[in-house]
């Protein structure tokens, strides 16, 4: 049945209902928005039966206090111990501006649940962001020592893919509900495996980044991955220094990935070369179109990084289109590397 709503059918009723706020930082969202998405994310961050009383305090409906012990939910306690650790790193990590300064104070789980509704509501990008960052970081951590049983009939492979699929599975899930929060209110970031990276045009982010980012995080890639979260971290710093520190270090993730695909490490051969030899080896895709394209790819990497990275002498400065260009460009050239 293909059924289709108004909006479907009419092109400025979809545009009302929906609106297109194009690609907008944070720091430029309404309190009301902000407001907004906290109420799609709540329950990604407590529980329904858990409110805000007036005198600015976080209470349970039945008693006054937050969590029991006794009976609480293995999802309860997550919830628990994620809102707890990343108002703990809020302050470990950035102990000049205490940004969580009740619980600073007086260490209970009622003032590090006000904090981080605070920091959410009341704090810059940057911050904000840390602290889902946080959050997200140890959504990760809750099954990385866990291990799920082996089928008797499943091969070794079978089930290490199986078991990196299930510890992933908390994170993807808080993943995929803050993206479809945040593409609706334009924001122009989105979580992956990675961290928080620029957000580009949907196909780009779902049929791109998203699949790329994700074979990334096997433990294979790690060098890669480490690599590519400074990428982010030096495009999102929005200044000419950033963003030749953002080419060079793609630049760098790029050579780093065909090392470990050709050798097994990091540590020996240019791009060129190894792309040679990855080909030869049948490690990449050989054909015609594809030598046409890694060639041309080879060449728009090293004149950027030639032109306006660190590594060598800048000719000029680099700015977001030029960083972003080689970012998706190498964004391309691993998801055809590994057949995605």
């Amino acid at each position: 049945m293909s059924f289709k709503v108004w909006s479907q059918l009419n092109r400025e009723a979809g545009e009302e209902l929906t609106p297109n706020f194009g690609f907008r930082p944070w720091n430029l969202l309404s309190e009301e928005d902000k407001y907004k998405i906290w109420q799609y994310l709540e329950f990604n961050f407590f529980n329904k039966n858990i409110q805000k009383n007036y005198n600015n305090e976080w209470s349970d409906e039945e008693d006054g206090t937050y969590y029991e012990f006794q009976g609480e939910s293995e999802e309860r306690k997550f919830k628990r111990k994620r809102i707890l650790l990343s108002i703990l790193a809020m302050n470990h990590n950035h102990k000049a501006k205490s940004y969580a300064k009740q619980y600073l104070e007086n260490p209970t789980f009622n003032h590090a649940c006000s904090d981080f509704y605070r920091i959410f509501m009341k704090e810059s990008e940057n911050v904000v962001l840390e602290l889902l960052s946080m959050y997200a970081k140890f959504t990760i951590s809750e099954r990385k020592e866990e291990i799920i049983f082996k089928r008797d009939e499943e091969s070794d492979k079978d089930y290490q893919e199986r078991l990196e699929k299930w510890r992933w599975i908390p994170f993807d899930e808080f993943t995929e509900r803050l993206n479809d929060v945040f593409v609706d209110f334009g924001l122009n970031v989105f979580l992956t495996r990675q961290g928080f990276v620029p957000r580009q045009e949907p196909k780009i982010s779902e049929q791109i980044y998203e699949p790329v980012l994700k074979n990334l995080s096997n433990p294979r890639w790690k060098e890669v991955s480490r690599l590519i979260a400074d990428v982010f971290n030096d495009y999102r710093k929005n200044t000419e220094a950033g963003y030749s520190s953002c080419i060079t270090n793609t630049v760098s993730a790029i050579q780093a990935f065909l090392q470990i695909l050709v050798y097994g490490k990091t540590g020996k051969g240019e791009i060129s070369e190894l792309t040679i030899r990855a080909q030869k080896d049948n490690l990449i895709p050989n054909d015609f179109f594809t030598q046409t394209i890694f060639k041309n790819i080879e060449s728009i990497f090293a004149r950027e990084r030639q032109e306006t990275g660190l590594a060598h002498p800048k000719k000029e400065y680099a700015n977001d289109k030029n960083a972003l260009m080689v970012l998706n460009l190498a964004m391309v050239f691993i998801q055809h590397s590994l057949k995605i």
